[in-house]
């Protein structure tokens, strides 16, 4: 019997055929299973992910009916309130950027060159577009004494609290109202007077 005889397949096909055939079904039935157990873990962690926020979201806040306050940026500084019969600091421990918002050319180094002479440190002056009044004097959480002791120097000046201030260092913005600085005898007085509290303390 010849050989072509004995490795031919009873349906018409030879062994070698039926053998490259079933090593075809073999890597497809493993890529299958492949795939099909790579589905089921992304369906499992997909499933996980969602019962995780859905519990998130019906989790109860500490309050119910409130909405929780939420910080974004920095924590807000704390204001320093002044003690019992605190009086200004002292113009050696103050330190002034004057600020021109008025059309009068100079003037805020003018004034920059009083304070200076009354002892304050001044910083370059400058000009500003948001003066209201005679003159307003921003200081920070902790600079409230430092900016009383500019106040008496300063007549019809207001104060007004800018958070991002730093320490005793205070902003003096002149407006259109501005007339000039008080007599230095009756500013020296001032200082020793207690100042009263800010609303707050």
């Amino acid at each position: 019997m010849s050989r072509s005889h004995h490795d031919a397949h009873p349906y018409g096909r030879s062994s070698d055929d039926v053998r490259r055939r079933d090593q075809r079904l073999r890597r497809t039935r493993r890529l299958r299973v492949a795939q099909l157990t790579i589905f089921s873990i992304l369906a499992v962690t997909l499933i996980a992910i969602g019962v995780y926020a859905v519990g998130e979201l019906r989790e109860p806040v500490a309050d119910p009916g409130v909405i929780e306050q939420k910080s974004f940026g920095d924590e807000p500084v704390e204001f320093s309130c002044p003690g019992p019969e605190a009086v200004p600091l002292p113009p050696g421990e103050v330190t002034v950027t004057v600020l021109n918002g008025t059309s009068r050319s100079g003037l805020a180094g003018d004034v920059s060159e009083q304070l200076a002479e009354r002892g304050y440190g001044v910083e370059s002056p400058g000009n500003t577009r948001g003066a209201t009044g005679p003159a307003t004097i921003v200081h920070g959480p902790q600079g409230y004494l430092a900016a009383q002791s500019v106040r008496v120097q300063i007549q019809g000046a207001q104060l007004s609290l800018d958070e991002q201030q730093e320490g005793n260092a205070v902003k003096v913005l002149i407006g259109d109202g501005f007339i000039g600085l008080e007599e230095e005898s009756a500013a020296s007085a001032a200082l020793e007077k207690p100042v009263d509290a800010p609303e707050g303390c």
